[in-house]
């Protein structure tokens, strides 16, 4: 993910901000130089300094949506997968049969399929979910790329879930009880093992889950994801597992890092 790509939405602020700024420090040269130009020519060059940042960030949203989807095909191809721009019901009826992908429950909501060709398990299924939070003018779209690994034996179900700085700070209890109760899972403190319930929520309905969790894998869980210390979601529904980064979609040069690394979770958990 390129510069402007991050920070695209604080570009187009900066853009409307500038003009703004100007005349708030320089209101008597602004007024000198407008003063011999018409108001037709006013009118449209403030027209074009407020609207063209706008019409850059949808252009620009457009490009970027269309380069994505060129650059999952081309990543497709190399890496031997199928590409669905549109997976239908029953493609994606897999990630449906997670728990935490409640918030994505219409079809419509998870595009840009990626299915391994050879039926190799150490490769993911990779989707892209679509999450639309709080309610009308208020709502905010998010979008999450999830990684799915097929098992040929038996797990242990539980979900992580990372804590929002909010939660590690203030409500820390609340963020559980509520995640609980949405899931319909219990929430678990390890006893025995050095799993970090400060960065993650762990819930499960196994009492014995804890015999079930290898230290390899607590021990990656603690060392965090690159350098960032970035923190990640991880459920298993007894046959599958999921790993994803909430509300976060990876940029294609960073998609093998991503695969690379839940794969080496999930062979850590079943050690």
């Amino acid at each position: 993910m390129n510069f402007i790509e991050r920070n695209k939405t604080k570009l187009v602020i900066l853009l409307v901000a500038i003009p703004l700024l100007i005349l708030y420090m320089f209101p008597k040269t602004i007024v000198y130089i407008f003063t011999d130009l018409s108001d037709e020519f006013i009118t449209l060059l403030f027209l074009m300094v407020f609207f063209l940042p706008i019409i850059f960030y949808f252009i620009y949203n457009l490009y970027t949506k269309k380069k994505r989807l060129i650059d999952l095909k081309e990543y497709a191809e190399k890496h031997n997968y199928d590409f669905y721009e549109n997976p239908n019901q029953e493609q994606i009826s897999i990630f449906r049969k997670f728990k935490s992908m409640g918030t994505i429950n219409d079809q419509n909501k998870f595009f840009n399929l990626l299915v391994p060709k050879d039926d190799n398990q150490t490769k993911p299924l990779i989707v892209t979910g679509k999450s639309e939070i709080g309610g009308g003018e208020y709502s905010t779209i998010y979008y999450t790329q999830i990684f799915l690994y097929k098992n040929n034996t038996e797990l242990p179900k539980f979900y992580i879930q990372r804590k929002t700085r909010f939660e590690l700070y203030f409500e820390e209890r609340s963020g559980a009880r509520n995640l609980s109760k949405q899931l319909g899972i219990a929430t678990y403190k390890f006893k025995k093992k050095d799993f970090p319930h400060s960065k993650y929520f762990f819930f499960s309905n196994n009492p014995n889950i804890e015999n079930l969790i290898s230290n390899e894998f607590i021990e990656l869980l603690n060392a965090g994801i690159n350098r960032k210390k970035e923190l990640i979601n991880i459920e298993s529904n007894g046959i599958n597992l999921i790993f994803y980064k909430q509300w976060s979609r990876h940029s294609i040069e960073f998609m093998d890092f991503y695969s690379n690394l839940f794969r080496v979770l999930k062979e850590s958990l079943i050690k």
